[in-house]
């Protein structure tokens, strides 16, 4: 009975480890995927904190000014850059709150603004018309063309999210008593190529000065509020790895106040979907899960936004979290637990049975024997693998049977250590031999790799690993080792090599066609654009001395306003020609062009850039010298994206050895950066080594010890 007891308590115990490890497996997938969903829900909290405090920094902006004009207004939003750093960003705005005694003053001093637009805003107007109580009235957008048609707009009475009058002004009375952010709650639908959903969101803006304790000293402070518009897929894309999102969904609703209880949220059938990144039509309805039960994760979290509660809904299929060898295991173990419980229990059963059992049992050992030489062979076979051994002793030597198909020999070839170097190529032979004494005499392991030629002429790449069995007094007895097959790994590696060598010499020759492409468009302007400006400025002049000074009044003024614009137009061309191919790098020098350069972006971002070298030095060939400027100038745009610095300095060494351009910033650093997460090592960076080598030059970036960056190229 021993044998069936066996068998029945191991296949207990197996079925119960394949239970407890498919349960363990299940736990750690839960848990990988919350803690997915708990990224992606932080990496959303970041960045809404991120852009709501672009609002915070707008209202400090007009707490800190007696009075916030168009134009300071404009320029503030202008610097914030908010198309680059905060792309969920649409528009900013500032709405004035109006009285009804005041409307008719308001609308005439908006018309009359010309701050910005010389023109002003004849045309100017409350919308939509009607009297109220109060007006909360958009007077300053940015960007103004792409939303001028919120231009006017009371917001306490907006037409675009289709929300009774008294709801929204409740919701302005809210803004302007709590002093928080505030959020409409309600997606805004906007009709652009392509179309996207929109969220707005507005923060009370008060009277410098006054004190804002209580409900009634904002209400007496209160003088309009400072607005956003969304982007929700903007703000939502990337949250997912692209991992992730290939089997991960999630979408984002709306489900009420954020203050009020569970009870009175928003059922699910009436949530307003804000996102979805399975569903790109808008116009269709929220596309339900194909199936929400047992073979998906499913888990909801929720963030309040601008007094807003929303809901982050994640689903994944299970089998996606879980991977491939998580999901066989379990049935590995299974499987092997049976086997081998199978086995255990044959063979007590064998030793309990009689001389016929135990004649079987040898005939099955030997047919399994049999058969795991087979698969051996079969084994080696396809791993490209053969194995041989050697007796140092009498020269003896055994093949398998894939070492002769490697060699490409028959199974009547007699081996022989001779025989099988002379297959070696004859520039190696020495070297392989050398390699087989030297462990024949040293003992212990050893590895080579060599080429062979088969007797049909054709040549492998084999690799050698191998080692050498002593006996008790250090004499070689037996060495052993394996031959493996590497001929399509060697041809791989040649062919990668040969792809990065073309692609290396694709972006030298890019970057020389970038170079000529701006030299031949800065000629083109200065040729066809700039000559024609100035024959349009003499014609101007012409004109403006034929007309009489008592009469024409207003055509000479409008002359002169076209020579300014001229003018204007003039000096833009002018900048985008020295960014194109600046003139002075050509005339003067690679030391000059850096000193023009670094004066002009100190002015443009306020960072110091001190450029230090040899004025009387020699001048570098022309493309060494644009080499060095553009990586100058894409060293500069980093620090100005990335750095946080406040002084650049910029290094230009010569010698007869070599010439060395050195920029040191005093920034965060590359790996402070990288740490942050906010830094990868981009196109910039791969750009300006790139023209370092298409120059014979070397790349170094690094982090300077105490903080900050410093790059440095050298050119023999």
């Amino acid at each position: 009975m021993l044998p069936w007891a066996v068998l029945v308590c191991g296949a207990a115990f197996s079925i119960l480890v394949f239970l407890v490890i498919s349960n363990a497996i299940e736990e750690r997938a839960q848990l990988r995927f919350e803690r997915e969903t708990a990224e992606a829900k932080g990496l959303i909290d970041l960045r809404i904190q991120f852009h709501t405090s672009v609002l915070y920094g707008l209202r400090a902006f007009f707490s800190t000014q007696q009075h916030v004009s168009r134009l300071d207004f404009h320029r503030h939003v202008e610097a914030l850059h908010l198309s680059e750093r905060y792309p969920g960003f649409d528009l900013v705005n500032y709405a004035a709150r109006v009285l009804p005694h005041e409307r008719r003053q308001f609308e005439e001093a908006v018309r009359a603004d010309t701050s910005l637009d010389p023109r002003g805003y004849p045309d100017f107007r409350i919308r939509p018309p009607g009297e109220r109580s109060e007006y909360h009235v958009i007077v300053y957008i940015e960007p103004m063309e792409p939303f001028r048609y919120a231009f006017g707009l009371d917001v306490a009475a907006n037409p675009v999210l289709k929300a009774d009058n008294s709801e929204l002004l409740a919701l302005q009375h809210e803004t302007r008593d709590s002093g928080h952010l505030i959020a409409s709650g309600r997606p805004i639908r906007v009709k652009r190529n392509p179309e996207y959903i929109g969220l707005a969101l507005r923060l009370a803006v008060y009277r410098t000065g006054m004190p804002l304790d209580t409900v009634e000293q904002r209400r007496a402070a209160f003088i309009g509020t400072v607005g956003a518009g969304f982007n929700v897929q903007n703000l939502m894309k990337d949250v997912l790895s692209t991992e992730m999102a290939e089997y991960m969904r999630f979408r984002l609703f709306d489900v009420g106040p954020a203050q009020a209880p569970a009870a009175a949220r928003l059922p699910p059938a009436h949530e307003r979907l804000l996102f979805d990144n399975r569903q790109q039509n808008l116009g269709a309805p929220a596309l339900e899960p194909e199936n929400v039960g047992p073979a998906y994760f499913n888990r909801d979290l929720t963030t309040a936004v601008g007094g807003r509660l929303w809901q982050i809904r994640f689903e994944a299929p299970r089998n996606a979290v879980i991977d491939t060898v998580d999901a066989t295991l379990p049935w590995f173990i299974l499987i092997g637990g049976l086997f081998t419980t199978t086995l255990l229990t044959g063979f007590l059963y064998s030793l309990s049975s009689s001389e016929r059992r135990a004649v079987a049992l040898a005939n099955d050992m030997t047919k399994d024997l049999r058969e795991n030489r087979t698969l051996l062979n079969e084994a080696q076979k396809l791993a490209h693998v053969g194995c041989c051994q050697y007796d140092p002793r009498d020269g003896s030597m055994i093949w398998s049977e894939e070492l002769h198909r490697i060699f490409g020999v028959p199974d009547s070839f007699a081996p022989s250590l001779k025989a099988m170097i002379e297959l070696v190529h004859p520039q190696e032979q020495d070297t392989v031999r050398a390699a087989i004494d030297t462990a024949s005499s040293v003992g212990g392991p050893f590895t080579f790799e060599c080429r062979i030629v088969r007797p049909d002429g054709t040549t492998r790449h084999v690799r050698s690993l191998g080692e050498v069995i002593s006996d008790a007094g250090g004499l070689p007895q037996r060495m052993l080792w394996s031959v493996l097959d590497i001929t399509e790994h060697r041809e791989t590696e040649h062919a990668l090599r040969s792809s990065a060598d073309q692609l290396t010499a694709l972006s030298r020759r890019l970057v020389e066609i970038q170079e000529t492409e701006r030299r031949s468009l800065s000629r083109e302007l200065h040729d066809r654009v700039g000559q024609n400006l100035t024959a349009l400025s003499i014609n101007l002049d012409i004109l403006a001395t034929s007309l009489a000074r008592d009469e024409h009044t207003e055509q000479r003024a409008r002359i002169q306003d076209s020579a300014s614009l001229l003018e204007s137009t003039v000096d833009s061309i002018e900048n985008v020609m020295a960014e194109l191919r600046p003139p002075m790098l050509d005339d003067y020098g690679l030391l000059p062009a850096l000193h023009w350069y670094a004066k002009d972006f100190s002015k443009r971002t306020g960072i110091e850039v001190a450029v230090h070298g040899d004025d009387h030095a020699d001048r570098l060939e022309p493309g060494v010298e644009i080499a060095l400027f553009r990586i100058a100038q894409e060293a500069l745009t980093n620090v100005l994206k990335h750095a946080r610095a406040t002084r650049v300095d910029i290094s230009l060494k010569q010698d007869d050895a070599a010439c060395i351009m050195t920029l040191t910033d005093d920034g965060v650093g590359i790996d402070s950066r990288s740490r942050g997460g906010s830094h990868r090592h981009g196109l910039g960076m791969v750009t300006m080594r790139e023209r370092s080598q298409a120059v014979g030059g070397r790349f170094s970036a690094r982090s300077r010890r105490g903080g900050g960056t410093e790059i440095e190229i050298t050119i023999p």
